[in-house]
């Protein structure tokens, strides 16, 4: 199994920013959804929206969280591990472990599929174009983020505009 999960993140390794950018985005969104559905089965209680218009989340989603977040919660995590010298391995272990701690006060289904599956594909973007250059790291990870939550808010859109 570890070799299967490594071998599918090293073709991610291979790709030019933009291709890597809306691939992490569209599979991390994917995956959280799978996840965030299991995690509702069995009983987890739905997340609710802040109580803000739709138009105020979608700003807030697409164009506010993910610099904002990207900057907290994985270039700061990842600079420092980076200068005690840990490993790709352990920045996107400790990128992963802050931005899902961020995420506790959502709740159990979005600290696991927001905070520990999000979590998780945006450290590894930002620890893999970290060894490039910071600024594309940066913009990598945050538009990966944007075009994720986009597509989450996009969904959210059409459900609301059928009802």
């Amino acid at each position: 199994m570890n070799q299967v999960i490594r071998k599918h993140f090293r073709k991610y390794l291979r790709r030019k920013p933009w291709d890597f950018c809306w691939r992490i985005a569209v599979e991390s969104f994917v995956v959280s959804i799978i996840v965030a559905t299991l995690i509702g089965f069995f009983g987890a209680p739905e997340r609710d929206l802040p109580d803000w218009s739709l138009f105020g989340l979608i700003v807030f989603g697409v164009l506010v969280a993910p610099p904002v977040e990207t900057l907290i919660m994985q270039a700061f995590p990842i600079f420092i591990t980076r200068l005690l010298k840990g490993s790709f391995k352990i920045q996107i272990i400790v990128g992963t472990i802050v931005f899902s701690l961020f995420h506790i006060p959502e709740g159990i289904a979005t600290f696991i599929a927001a905070g520990i599956i999000g979590g998780f594909y945006f450290s590894f973007a930002y620890a893999r174009w970290r060894r490039k250059s910071r600024w594309k790291a940066f913009w990598v990870t945050m538009l990966s983020h944007a075009i994720h939550n986009g597509i989450a808010f996009a969904i959210v859109l059409i459900a609301e505009l059928a009802q």
